[in-house]
């Protein structure tokens, strides 16, 4: 039997076939719950291929939403500078740079010159946003009440290159400049191989264990409570890179410890490449204590739910007009909704062994064992005590935590060159005029390294009578102890004591902790006479006379503060061929009834520092009085003089714009 002639399909059943799916995702997607199409879909379908099927065949009225932001221009202003106007606002120059080598075109980063930027910034990282922005604007707003440093996030529209504004992320860029303004003295921001800026040491003294120059960063060192903060915002946003150190960490010189930092997501995948940073985030990650800290941390928060609830939904209503750049308002609100309660549920049910890896107990720090030779001074469990008598000191000593020394009136110490005594417990010195404590070099030749005392922050420090000099610095672990006594997170008191040539960058430091210092002379300094920073306290009754010319590096200062609240009456400082009283990084110094004879200048109030100046002598300086800021986003200085005498001096004042001297001298009395 003969078959009939097959007929070729026409163009009509071609396009009715093609319409028959067409129309079938048509309806799909139009008759489709918005909760439904933000979930997670199968067979492997993504978020994406959705939302283009939804803005294709989705065809339901509906408000389609457009929000408003701060309005921030970039446009070309010749070479590789650019124009930035952020609002109404100030017209800044700056470069514009790629975020990272391998970044989105997209992302850039804007660098200004130093502290010149919007707000003090020197460098501002733009991150083009969308819905998926709203994360990174919920961790941020956890961040801020977590125990972790972090620039704030603005959301702002982006005109860029004359295009059509879109919505960007902005954030201040972690920089050497940021840790400047927003950290203590002591914290320096570490390099992405693990590296930190040392202190210049005019001279080298002693050193005991790790240096610190290159060696590993260890995971033990690490903050526990800013390391667990870290550690929870990276599993609220399935960040992996946080958790290997893309946002950085700062170095304390203080403790020796690291801080981790935080910053928005550029974006990247970030991947360990064993070394620098990421070994040591990921050890002190899976630390026992610290996925402790990260179970704290949720559990307070969890605590305030609704209250961040709360605070996410106020975010939402901000930040979504401006997000959904023009979408449908219902399928805008149901992806929302499925985002944050995702944060939500992260942020509050941490899992660490799943995200970070099962806990490490890390076993705790080797104790110090007591040197045998101090075996015959201990007189007590916890007290090395010195009577009077002479007594070599012919190697480093590290005298245990917890455990006091104590030199009673005439104790003598004679230093070996090159040797220090770091005590990890009180310090006492019992000395009296008819019969002193003395600490001497054996060599007048070489010098010894440093008195260097570690505290907890009230660790007593009680020294009289006192008669010291031939010492100079010492870098013990890492951390650097900059004078011939180091203090360290003490509670420090001295008086009575005659304290002469010292080489190294001070004679006396002190750092975080607390100062007082009454009826010494200070003679001979190499460097400073007095360095102090973050320290609370007063100076009275104290000489600072006959410097050493050797160094004379233009910050030198017999007294030099920094971040700092101190009272300093009726002191002298005759005779310096540098500055007498620098105030430096936002200290608050009290000065009345001193004396200031023929120094190069008298006082200098740098970097938002503020002083009184009341009833005090200014003969035959240089200059009397030099206020400016050296890092344009601390500000300025401020002084307020009343009462005080000035006869022979060479110039009044020298006040740059940022700075303001209140007071004009006595009349007839300025040179």
């Amino acid at each position: 039997m003969r078959k009939g002639k097959r007929s070729r399909p026409t163009v009509q059943a071609w396009l009715f076939a093609l319409a028959i799916p067409a129309v079938a995702l048509f309806v799909l997607f139009s008759l489709m719950p918005y909760d439904r199409m933000v979930r997670q879909w199968p067979l492997g379908i993504g978020q994406g291929e959705v939302m283009a099927y939804q803005a294709l065949f989705d065809r339901r009225p509906g408000q389609h939403v457009e929000g408003e932001a701060e309005k921030m221009v970039v446009r070309d202003a010749g070479g590789d500078s650019v124009e930035v106007i952020i609002g109404e606002g100030t017209t800044y120059r700056a470069r514009k740079e790629a975020l990272h080598v391998n970044s989105h075109p997209g992302n850039f980063r804007l660098a200004f010159a130093q502290g010149t930027g919007p707000g003090g910034a020197d460098r501002l990282d733009l991150v083009q946003a969308d819905l998926h922005a709203l994360t990174t604007l919920y961790a941020q707003a956890v961040a801020d009440s977590l125990p972790v440093l972090s620039p704030s996030v603005a959301l702002v529209k982006l005109e860029l290159e004359g295009a059509k504004a879109r919505p960007y992320l902005m954030q201040e860029a972690i920089t050497p400049d940021f840790v400047l303004k927003r950290a203590a003295v002591a914290m320096s921001l570490m390099g992405p191989d693990g590296s930190v800026e040392t202190e210049r040491r005019s001279v080298v003294g002693d050193t005991i264990g790790n240096s610190g120059d290159g060696s590993p960063v260890q995971g033990a060192r690490f903050n526990p409570e800013a390391t667990a903060a870290v550690g929870l915002l990276a599993y609220a946003e399935h960040r992996n890179g946080l958790l290997l150190g893309e946002a950085g960490a700062m170095s304390d010189r203080v403790t020796g410890g690291i801080t981790p930092l935080y910053r928005m997501d550029h974006g990247m995948a970030y991947e360990e490449n064993g070394t620098g940073l990421a070994p040591a985030f990921r050890e002190a990650m899976t630390g026992a204590t610290v996925q402790q800290e990260i179970d704290k941390l949720a559990e307070r928060l969890r605590k305030d739910s609704a209250n961040w609830a709360a605070r996410l939904l106020a975010i939402d209503s901000a930040a979504v007009p401006v997000l959904a750049n023009g979408r449908n308002i219902g399928l805008v609100q149901a992806e929302v909704d499925r985002q944050r309660g995702s944060f939500l549920q992260r942020l509050f049910h941490p899992a660490p062994e799943r995200f970070i890896g099962a806990p490490v107990k890390q076993s705790p720090p080797a104790a110090i064992p007591l040197d045998p030779w101090l075996a015959q001074f201990r007189t007590q469990p916890d007290t090395l005590r010195f009577v009077r008598g002479k007594y070599n000191i012919d190697h480093d000593l590290v005298i245990p935590e917890g455990i006091a020394v104590v030199l009673e009136k005439g104790t003598r110490w004679f230093m070996a060159p090159g040797v220090s005594v770091v005590v990890n417990g009180e310090f006492h010195a019992r000395g009296t005029d008819l019969n002193p404590v003395f600490i001497r070099p054996q060599s007048e030749a070489a010098p010894w390294g440093a008195i260097a005392v570690n505290g907890d922050g009230d660790t007593r420090v009680r020294i009289r009578g006192m008669r010291i000099s031939g010492g100079s610095d010492l870098l013990a672990d890492g951390v650097y102890h900059g004078g011939m006594l180091s203090f360290l997170r003490t509670d420090v008191t001295m008086d009575h004591c005659d304290i002469a040539e010292a080489y190294g960058a001070a004679t006396v430091s002190a750092r975080r902790g607390r100062f007082r210092m009454a009826d010494c002379v200070l003679a001979n300094a190499h460097g400073a006479f007095v360095s102090l920073a973050e320290t609370e306290g007063g100076i009275q009754r104290t000489a600072f006379i006959l410097p050493d010319h050797t160094d004379m590096a233009p910050d030198r200062a017999a007294l030099l503060l920094r971040s700092c609240k101190m009272d300093v009456s009726g002191c002298s400082f005759a005779d310096l061929p540098f500055t007498a009283l620098r105030l430096a990084r936002g200290s608050e110094v009290s000065v009345s009834n001193c004396r200031f004879t023929g120094n190069a200048v008298a006082l200098s109030a740098l970097d938002g520092s503020t002083a009184r100046v009341n009833g005090s002598e200014f003969s035959g300086n240089g200059k009397v009085f030099v206020l400016r800021h050296e890092h344009a986003a601390l500000g300025g200085a401020t002084v307020k003089e009343a009462g005080n005498s000035y006869v022979g001096n060479g110039t009044f004042k020298e006040v740059d714009a940022a700075s303001t001297l209140e007071g004009g001298g006595v009349a007839g009395g300025v040179q």
